[in-house]
């Protein structure tokens, strides 16, 4: 299923809110640029997140590969949006 960057974008960010229990919001994550670590989140959310998005999206995001890429809103969804392109070839 094909979706734009800002479809992605919007999933990426709801799951990031969820998986981190609904401690922070949208707008607290956007506030400090994307950047998780300033969000206080945390190694389990994180976790929580990767297997959402293998959910949600249909991508295995692997946190070692991804170091610090992956610790950012921008980097998540630049990575799911590569992962959905390789997969679509």
């Amino acid at each position: 299923m094909p979706a734009g960057p800002q479809l992605i974008r919007d999933g990426v960010l709801r799951l990031i809110v969820a998986s981190h229990e609904g401690e922070i919001s949208v707008q607290d994550v956007e506030a400090q640029g994307g950047v998780l670590e300033a969000v206080n989140y945390t190694s389990l959310s994180y976790i929580r997140l990767l297997d959402a998005i293998e959910n949600e999206f249909g991508v295995y995001l692997d946190a070692d590969e991804g170091g610090e890429a992956l610790g950012t809103v921008d980097g998540i969804v630049t990575a799911v949006l590569a992962e959905l392109g390789s997969d679509a070839a």
